[in-house]
């Protein structure tokens, strides 16, 4: 759960302020939920423009060129009461997901989810490219003519070691043994809640609706 607090108190006079409270709970009710939906709608227009709430752009994946966040605006829904509004994911692992990326959470990650969601590698496939580079970083080599050694270049990795001896010779080099639990770094991306100009427009509603009620 993201827990974020908006006041827009600051952008309105005191009479104004006065005149909210004077408003009946249902008139108040409804108005929370106008503000709600307003966040809703401004969050999943940042998320469409790939913006956060300053403006900047939104860290891009490590890998790949799609958008990110693309499901964070979907099934966001606003509960709101006389005297708050309260935005939230009506699917609570949708919440977590969306609480990780605001904070930039690092996401733990065991072999077992990973062979559940990717399943189990081929290990008599080729070497991937990403292993080629990290066995070139562990100071893999070969033999050489003369009795001498050499680095590979990672083409010569790619075509003469499966997945399996890859990974093997990676562990052995690099000292580490095989890993049942990482940590994934998770990039900080803000999108729920409101900007300046949300905030400005919220304030703006509030001092139309009480204006509304003389």
């Amino acid at each position: 759960m993201i827990d974020l607090s908006i006041d827009v108190r600051q952008l309105i006079d005191a009479k104004d302020i006065k005149k909210l409270y004077q408003l009946r709970a249902g008139q108040r009710s409804r108005l929370n939920k106008k503000l709600g939906r307003l966040v809703i709608r401004q969050s999943k227009k940042r998320i469409r423009n790939q913006k956060d709430l300053r403006g900047g752009s939104l860290a891009k994946r490590a890998k790949g060129s799609k958008k990110v966040l693309k499901g964070m605006g979907k099934g966001l829904t606003v509960f709101a009461g006389p005297n708050k509004a309260t935005v939230t994911y009506a699917n609570g692992l949708t919440g977590s997901i969306a609480f990780q990326h605001h904070h930039g959470i690092p996401e733990l990650w065991t072999a077992a989810k990973a062979k559940r969601l990717y399943g189990q590698p081929d290990y008599d496939k080729p070497a991937t490219r990403e292993q080629a580079r990290s066995l070139k970083a562990v100071g893999f080599k070969i033999r050489a003519k003369k009795g001498r050694t050499k680095s590979p270049s990672q083409k010569w990795i790619i075509d003469n070691l499966t997945i399996g001896q890859a990974g093997a010779l990676i562990r052995k080099l690099g000292n580490t043994p095989s890993k049942q639990t990482w940590f994934v770094p998770v990039q900080k991306r803000q999108v729920l809640g409101a900007d300046r100009q949300d905030i400005e427009l919220m304030a703006h509603l509030i001092i139309e609706a009480v204006n509304k009620n003389k």
